[in-house]
C-alpha cells in the first residue's frame, strides 16, 4: 500500500509547520505565474485559448495573473466552510462564503485569499444534484480552466466524482482529495471504538481513509493526493494540513516551471 500513496498522505506537521510554510507560499504567490494554465490540456488542442477566454467572460477567472484553485464535489461536504477557514474569516464575517445546513452554493464564486493577491479560491456548487448534474458537471463549471482542482471526497466516491476525475484526466488537469471534517471523524472513531488515546485513534482513523481510498480511487485511476483536513482546526495543524498548503506551493511551482 504504502508505495503506490502520495507521499503527503499521512505527512507529520505542527501549526509552527505550518507558519513557516505560509512564510514560503507569500514568497511564491506574490509574484505573477510565468504560465497561462497549468497543465497539459491534450483533449482542448488548439482551443485551449478560447476555452480560457471563455472561461475568463464567464466566471472573471484571469488565467494570466493568477493562481486559480478550484473546490468541488460533493454537495454539503464542507468547500465553503474549507475556504472561509483558508482565508482565515468567519462564516458571519463579511465577503464569508456563505454556509448552512443545506445547498447553499448556486453558482461558482471567487473569493480572494488575504495577503496574497496573486491566489483565487473558487468555491462550486455540489455536484451530482438536480441543479448540477455528474454528466456535465466538469463542462458546465469549466473546470479546465482552472489550474487545480480539489475534489471533496467522503469515502464513497459516487458517480459525480468519477465524472469529475475521469474529465479531469482527459484534459490533463491536476486534481488532489480532500476528506474534510477530520475532527468530526476522529471524534466518531473514539466514540465508536471506545479510545481515549487520540494518537491511537488517528491511526485507525488513516487505515479506514486509506484504506477505502485505495480501493475506490488508486486501483483503478492510478495513485493521487489525498489530505485529510479539519477545516474548523485547520491552524492547529492536527492532521495533514501542513502537506495541503505544500501541495499548493508545488502547484504553483509546477506552473512556473511548466
Amino acid at each position: 500500500m504504502g508505495a503506490a500513496l502520495s507521499s503527503f498522505v499521512g505527512a507529520v506537521g505542527s501549526a509552527k509547520d505550518l507558519m513557516r510554510l505560509m512564510v514560503k507560499m507569500c514568497d511564491v504567490f506574490n509574484k505573477p505565474p510565468d504560465r497561462d494554465s497549468m497543465g497539459d490540456c491534450r483533449k482542448v488542442g488548439c482551443n485551449r485559448d478560447r476555452l480560457i477566454k471563455e472561461a475568463q467572460q464567464h466566471m472573471g477567472v484571469d488565467a494570466v495573473n493568477h493562481y486559480n484553485f478550484i473546490f468541488c464535489g460533493i454537495t454539503k461536504g464542507g468547500k465553503s466552510t474549507l475556504i472561509n477557514a483558508i482565508r482565515g474569516v468567519k462564516p458571519n464575517e463579511a465577503g464569508a462564503a456563505a454556509v448552512g445546513i443545506n445547498e447553499v452554493t448556486q453558482d461558482v464564486h471567487c473569493y480572494d485569499y488575504p495577503g496574497l493577491a496573486r491566489v483565487k479560491l473558487y468555491d462550486a456548487p455540489g455536484a451530482g444534484t438536480q441543479s448540477h448534474p455528474a454528466a456535465t458537471y466538469f463542462t458546465d463549471k469549466k473546470l479546465y480552466a482552472f489550474d487545480c482542482i480539489f475534489l471533496i471526497y467522503d469515502g464513497s466516491f459516487l458517480e459525480s466524482c468519477k465524472q469529475i476525475l475521469d474529465e479531469a484526466h482527459a484534459w490533463g488537469k491536476p486534481v488532489a482529495f480532500l476528506r474534510t471534517k477530520a475532527d468530526r471523524l476522529l471524534d466518531d472513531v473514539m466514540y465508536n471504538n471506545g479510545i481515549d488515546d487520540e494518537q491511537i485513534a488517528k491511526q485507525h482513523l488513516n487505515v479506514q481513509i486509506q484504506d477505502a481510498f485505495q480501493r475506490k480511487v488508486v486501483a483503478p485511476y492510478g495513485p493521487h493526493h489525498l489530505f485529510v483536513i479539519s477545516a474548523r482546526q485547520l491552524r492547529l495543524a492536527r492532521f495533514d494540513e501542513v502537506a495541503f498548503f505544500e501541495y499548493i506551493r508545488h502547484a504553483a511551482a509546477r506552473r512556473e516551471s511548466t
